[in-house]
């Protein structure tokens, strides 16, 4: 399905709902211990899971460069 760009601030938004929308689905849990992911940073009181799950979700849209595979 193609569809047409909209502009950064709606995409941003549309990502932050749906991370948030998986992190309930998995009862809070991060993708770390979902889906085996790395963190992207240092895990504290104060990271909140979504954050990790919307990082997650652009990792895999972002295309491997050859030089990292």
């Amino acid at each position: 399905m193609k569809t047409q760009m909209r502009d950064t601030s709606t995409l941003t938004t549309a990502l932050e709902k749906a991370a948030k929308h998986i992190c309930t689905a998995r009862c809070g849990r991060c993708p770390h211990v979902v889906e085996q992911y790395p963190c992207p940073g240092e895990c504290d009181l104060d990271t909140v899971a979504w954050e990790c799950w919307a990082q997650y979700f652009l990792d895999q849209a972002t295309p491997v460069s050859p030089d990292h595979a």
